[in-house]
């Protein structure tokens, strides 16, 4: 890696400051610039509707006219797609087939298949009412897709100077948060989450205390507490029997991939359960290719799903055309998209549906401001659904909240588990991230910002030190595998979890830390040397020897033979365990005899191979209690390798 001055980390939203659409923001890290997201605002119109690339491409030629910033983007060395929602990817082929952008995208396999469904729906709709706002043709789309990396879960991506590890986020089909690092700096974005596991995909994972420089987290639902999950999928299905029971009928636009999923299971269970007959319709067209494409990825859905033989073969829904069902009155439910009523089955059952008291309409997640179903949830009476058609809104409106975004709680759980050093929040309306922010400075006195389109945050990180490392301490480094992660997708075991060809955390190692002085080459630089004797000489060290001296008097000759055959036996299992060749333990002393028995000479001196002495002479005193009696005395360094086996020796004999 390249050393120098500490480089400032940046990030700048061009879409999602202090509003929910058009997800995009430039971070700078490393010296590098890197892209997350490139969606569109789907409520917006005009300049709102797509993220601010001008700040990438200078000056963008007014009116529309495209061509002159053709080609006309910079270096960036990465871009990077969270998920297919539109929000997220929508902007994608103005980036790459207008704006002329090459570079790595990174993005996971269900995201690449799924995208071009969800951008050709955009498209169509757009024409259907009529909006000039969409910047790129069809044709577009399948080659913005065709250079795509692939992300695989917590599998590092190294892209230049970049490393790239991705971690499971539930939310919809493919989703993932990314951990972005680059020269000692790095970055936890979350894209879209959910803490909260639901029918067909499994809570978001990321890794205990990870302490990244800065997180940059959505906040949707920032200043929301959601009630249990069980409670509210209960109310759901009581409103929804109700209305039925009452001759109504329920429309849920909703997002046919992953939502209809998820409450076509729910339903199902309740049918079953309440033994109801009433039809459930899904409209045809991207429902059936939702579901073609969860079986194609049964590994990036929940337990539940995974574990079934067939889990989205439903005995109450039933699949039909919009225009099957349009004039009836008999009580259904019907699931149709977009979800927001912006064009569509879902606005076409919407006219049909409105005008009635007895039927309802349930909305089941977030809905952006500028949509037609923004509106209606908002109480709207009379909504204009087309140039210069208006409609009376008679029926029932509901939110129930299903939605598949992390709630305050579950934002701040994350927050708590990663412990950043900034937190940046983005993808969230203007008051509640301010009310936030104040929240998570209180809680866990960090900074927060919360900036707006355009607006770069400035960051500073730890300096970084060059290093001058001694191959032989890197020889010696004890390598420390990556922490075990709560694997979602896929279950591994741990040896496969820590390859030992994965890139490695750390390692740990012991070395002579010393700064080069101003007359030799690189001074000033810091290098890490060998503890040997060389080691220590080049940093100017002189290795002392620590010596350890002890007095035993009068000691029975009894008690020093029984501790020494302790010491022996010590020494006899170090040779085992070193050696295929036992040595004898009389080998390690000098002289090598030493009686067993009877009187000793009347000085004897016993040295070990290492450096331990213990010398012996007959106590002046002659005997206690029947038994010689010796004067010994021991010498022996803290680097002799019997260290420990010499210290039980010694509190053998005291305890003698």
């Amino acid at each position: 890696p390249r050393f120098g001055p500490p480089m400032v980390l940046r990030v700048t939203p061009l879409g999602a400051g202090r509003h929910v659409g058009r997800s995009c923001l430039l971070l700078e890290i490393g010296g590098a610039r890197v892209l997350l997201d490139c969606g569109v605002h789907v409520g917006a119109r005009g300049d709102g509707h797509f993220p601010d690339l001008a700040s990438l491409v200078g000056t963008i030629a007014s009116g529309g006219d495209d061509r002159a910033a053709r080609g006309s983007v910079p270096a960036l060395d990465a871009v990077i797609i969270t998920h297919f929602h539109l929000d997220h990817v929508g902007a994608l082929p103005y980036l790459t087939e207008v704006l002329g952008y090459k570079g790595p995208l990174l993005m996971t396999y269900p995201t690449k298949c799924i995208a071009p469904i969800i951008l050709e729906d955009y498209i169509r709709l757009s024409e259907e009412r009529g909006q000039n706002d969409v910047r790129y043709a069809t044709s577009m789309i399948a080659p913005s897709l065709e250079g795509a990396s692939m992300l695989q879960l917590q599998e590092r991506k190294i892209v230049g100077e970049l490393a790239i590890t991705p971690f499971y986020a539930g939310h919809v089909l493919g989703a993932v948060m990314v951990l972005v690092e680059c020269r000692g700096q790095s970055v936890f974005y979350t894209g879209d989450f959910t803490t909260v596991p639901d029918h067909h995909l499994s809570a978001a994972s990321a890794p205990l205390a990870l302490r990244p420089d800065v997180m940059i987290t959505e906040t949707t639902y920032c200043t929301t507490i959601r009630s249990s999950k069980r409670q509210k999928e209960h109310e759901l299905c009581r409103k929804v029997q109700e209305t039925l029971d009452g001759g109504g009928q329920v429309l849920v636009p909703v997002f046919m991939m992953g939502r209809s999923q998820e409450l076509c299971l729910l339903l199902e269970k309740h049918w079953a359960r309440a033994q109801l007959s009433y039809p459930i319709y899904v409209i045809q067209g991207m429902a059936q290719k939702a579901l073609n494409l969860f079986r194609l990825f049964p590994s990036w859905s929940s337990e539940l799903v995974r574990k079934a033989d067939r889990p989205f073969q439903f005995t109450h829904v039933k699949t039909c055309e919009v225009q099957e069902i349009m004039g009836s009155k008999l009580p259904m439910v019907v699931f149709a998209g977009p979800a927001m009523l912006n064009g569509g089955p879902s606005l076409r059952l919407f006219r049909h549906i409105a005008p009635e008291k007895r039927n309802l309409v349930v909305f089941a997640g977030y809905c952006l401001p500028g949509t037609l179903g923004n509106a209606v949830l908002g109480k709207a009476k009379r909504i204009e659904v087309g140039v210069g058609e208006w409609i009376d809104v008679r029926c029932q409106v509901d939110y129930m909240s299903h939605s598949d975004h992390a709630d305050a709680r579950g934002i701040l759980h994350l927050v708590a588990q990663l412990a950043p050093r900034h937190l940046v929040l983005v993808h969230g309306t203007e008051g509640p991230m301010r009310s936030f922010r104040h929240l998570v400075e209180q809680r866990f006195s960090i900074p927060c910002s919360d900036p707006a389109v355009g607006e770069t945050v400035a960051l500073g990180t730890e300096p970084m030190e060059p290093v001058m490392v001694s191959p032989l301490v890197l020889k010696e480094a004890l390598p420390v595998p990556l922490p075990p992660l709560a694997l979602v997708a896929r279950k591994l075991d741990r040896e496969e979890c820590q390859r030992q060809d994965d890139p490695l955390n750390s390692v740990v190692f012991s070395a002579v830390l010393r700064k080069r002085s101003c007359g030799e080459e690189s001074a000033g630089c810091l290098e890490l040397l060998h503890r040997s004797a060389k080691g220590l000489k080049a940093a100017g060290m002189v290795n002392h020897r620590l010596c350890f001296r002890h007095s035993i008097p009068a000691l029975q000759l009894t008690a020093f033979r029984a501790a020494w055959r302790q010491l022996a036996a010590s020494l006899s299992m170090e040779d085992s365990s070193t050696s295929s060749k036992s040595c004898s333990p009389q080998s390690h002393w000098s002289p090598v005899e030493l009686p067993l028995a009877g009187p000793l000479p009347c000085n004897l001196t016993l040295s070990l191979s290492t450096g331990l002495k213990c010398h012996l002479e007959a106590a002046k005193d002659g005997k206690g209690e029947g038994q010689p009696l010796v004067n010994v005395s021991l010498q022996w360094s803290r680097q002799d390798e019997q260290h420990d086996a010499v210290v039980q020796f010694v509190e053998a004999i005291e305890a003698g």
